[in-house]
Formats: C-alpha cells, sequence, structure tokens
C-alpha cells in the first residue's frame, strides 16, 4: 500500500513540474540588414534548439498559422514590443522568442532576446559577433541560443566563427578547398661530423668556412587541403640558396608532405632533399686530405676509397630525406611558419639539422559552385 501510494505520489509531483512549465513562442527573426541567410532557416533552426534545451513548452507552428488565419493577423515582421505583446496574449503564451541579424563591416552581429508577454518587456538578451560566413549560420543560430540561455559553447567552434586569424579549416572556410601559401624563407644550417671539418679546413680540398654552417634564403609553394577534422594535409616545395656569407652557391630543394593541427598550428612534415655541393672520390691520407686521382702522391693500394664534399671536385647533387616540425602562427591573412629541421647523414653526407622561418600569403581556392 506504502509503494503504491508513493508512485501516485511521485506521478502527482512529476505532472505539476511539467504543469508548471512556461511556454515559448517563436515568430519572426528580422534579417533586412542581412539578407544572405534565410529567416525561416533560423526559426526552424530555433525550433529545434529549444526543443533540445526543453525548458519551455514550445508553442505549435500550426496553432501559429491558425491564430494568423483566425485574426487575419501577419505575425511576420512583428519585432516591436507593441505587436510582440499584442500576439503573445493572441496566442496566450508566457514568453515570445525573436531577434535579429546586422551586418557590422566584416562582422555579422546575432541578436537574441526573449520577450515576457506578461509585463511588456524583455525578460534576456544575447549579442554575438560573428565572422561573416552565412553558410554556418545554422550554427551561429545554435551559438547564440545557447549564450542567451546560458549554456556553454564549444570554445573551439566559438573561436573559428568570430576571431579571423583562427586556423583554416571546413567551419570557417565553408566554400575552400584548398589554400595556397606562397611567401619567401629564411634558414640556418648546421653541419655536422666530418664535413663539419672539411667546411672549416684551410687545407687542399677545405672551404675554409668560419663556421660549419651556413645561411640559406628561398621561397615556399605550400598548398593545404582543410576539412572539418583537427587536422589539415599539406603539400609543399621549398628552393633554397646558401653559402651566400662564403661566396660560394649551394642549392637544394625541399619536397615535404606532411600535416597541420588546425587548432594550435603544430605541424610535421617529411620528404626528399636534393643538394648540389662539390663532391670528389678518394682516400683520406694522415693529415686528413683527401687524395684524388692524379694528385702527387696519390697511391690507392689498400685504401679505402670514398665520395665527400670537396672544394677540388665537381658540382653534384646529393639526396636525402628532411624531417621537419614547427609551428604555425597568424596574423590576419599572413602566416609566419617556424620550423626545426634535420637531415640525416646520407652516403657521403653528415647530420645537417637547422632553423627555417619565413612568411606566406594566404591565397584561398574556391570551391566551384553547382547550380
Amino acid at each position: 500500500m506504502k509503494k503504491l501510494f508513493s508512485i501516485i505520489l511521485f506521478s502527482t509531483l512529476l505532472f505539476n513540474v511539467n504543469a508548471q512549465k512556461l511556454s515559448v513562442a517563436v515568430l519572426d527573426f528580422d534579417t533586412r540588414n542581412y539578407d544572405l541567410v534565410d529567416a525561416n532557416q533560423i526559426i526552424q533552426k530555433s525550433i529545434v534548439d529549444l526543443i533540445r534545451i526543453d525548458k519551455y513548452e514550445l508553442v505549435d507552428k500550426y496553432d501559429i498559422e491558425y491564430i494568423s488565419q483566425r485574426d487575419s493577423v501577419n505575425l511576420r515582421g512583428c519585432f516591436s514590443k507593441i505587436c510582440l505583446a499584442d500576439i503573445g496574449k493572441r496566442l496566450k503564451c508566457d514568453y515570445i522568442l525573436t531577434g535579429s541579424l546586422d551586418q557590422l563591416g566584416l562582422l555579422v552581429s546575432y541578436t537574441f532576446r526573449l520577450f515576457d508577454v506578461s509585463t511588456g518587456r524583455f525578460l534576456n538578451s544575447a549579442s554575438n559577433l560573428f565572422l561573416d560566413i552565412p553558410e554556418q549560420s545554422i550554427a551561429m543560430t545554435e551559438l547564440t541560443i545557447n549564450t542567451l540561455f546560458g549554456i556553454p559553447n564549444d570554445e573551439e567552434t566559438m573561436r573559428k566563427l568570430t576571431v579571423s586569424e583562427e586556423y583554416e579549416s571546413m567551419l570557417n572556410n565553408p566554400d575552400t578547398k584548398a589554400i595556397n601559401n606562397t611567401g619567401p624563407r629564411l634558414g640556418y644550417t648546421v653541419i655536422t661530423g666530418q664535413n663539419a671539418k672539411v667546411l672549416t679546413s684551410s687545407d687542399p680540398g677545405g672551404f675554409d668556412y668560419w663556421a660549419p654552417s651556413m645561411f640559406s634564403f628561398g621561397f615556399q609553394f605550400e598548398q593545404v587541403f582543410i576539412n572539418s577534422g583537427d587536422f589539415q594535409a599539406l603539400i609543399e616545395a621549398i628552393p633554397m640558396v646558401a653559402g651566400i656569407e662564403y661566396g660560394r652557391i649551394v642549392p637544394s630543394v625541399s619536397a615535404l608532405m606532411g600535416m597541420r593541427n588546425s587548432r594550435t598550428g603544430w605541424e610535421f612534415a617529411i620528404g626528399p632533399n636534393i643538394t648540389g655541393s662539390a663532391l670528389a672520390e678518394g682516400y683520406v691520407n694522415e693529415n686528413d686530405v683527401l687524395m684524388r686521382p692524379g694528385d702527387n702522391g696519390y697511391d690507392p693500394s689498400g685504401q679505402n676509397l670514398i665520395e665527400r664534399i670537396d672544394s677540388r671536385g665537381d658540382f653534384k647533387l646529393s639526396s636525402g630525406l628532411m624531417i621537419a616540425i614547427g609551428k604555425t602562427f597568424k596574423s590576419g591573412k599572413m602566416n609566419f611558419p617556424l620550423n626545426f629541421f634535420a637531415i640525416p647523414p646520407a652516403k657521403g653526407n653528415s647530420w645537417r639539422i637547422g632553423i627555417s622561418t619565413g612568411f606566406n600569403i594566404i591565397q584561398k581556392k574556391v570551391r566551384p559552385i553547382v547550380n
């Protein structure tokens, strides 16, 4: 008997709670100052979000249509407090959700308000400034509804739609399939191992550099493929010229592929590196000098023949594997990459490690519009 009484009491309390839920109607949103979006889409999305929030009893849209036809009243374009109070009394609802979308330069203001029919005043208001991305009006509506009712928004989504310096993704570039980033690069490379000794040596075959390192100057050609996830795919080609400070020209080109995190800008890439340098074949004598065929005293008997860099040698191309990691910093339409790279030793080479930076300008490839 007690169990039955408890069930009846709980059901009664639950019924009373549901019965006390206040009602809200969604009439119209003013998009006259931003006609790139459909007001009906904003209305429907607001209705869906109110159902999701489940805080109010939603006035059915068919009831709204019935009252409009019965009283011969056009409910569209009703934004003033006098009009909202009149319509609210006809609908016998507690609140009306309304708002406006306005173009403000390069931004769009989403302002939503909850009108209290009984007092004739706005109970609550929320306004967000978004980037001008009409394709994301549905997402912006949800974010503003959440703000109005004190529901936390996803911080990453909010940044993508409000901050122009955010990293590119399908969220803030819905009409873009790829981005071209081109710009100059500056690097500094340090050479290690045996090659470092040859570069700084003043002996025959040495390069007499003041340090086993060199600056490099070049240009970056990068293409980024964006999507809705956390990572961008990228491919890039970077031709460079080094050794200018030593009166030499050391050309190189790197072709890399990798990925970049669209939240943080951290990136990783790997690919082949082709470098041109003076190389010679021979053996190393007791003075650490490379003896070449034709040199005085050249005797290769019992010697280990090698090929290494030598200022007396012929220009040749050598290949290596470049591994790079870094971060791209954004400022408006410009990127400022900062990367650390390493090239493991290959035949006749030593470790090469360095840092590279520069800047590039974002150039978007827009998706074709299909009618």
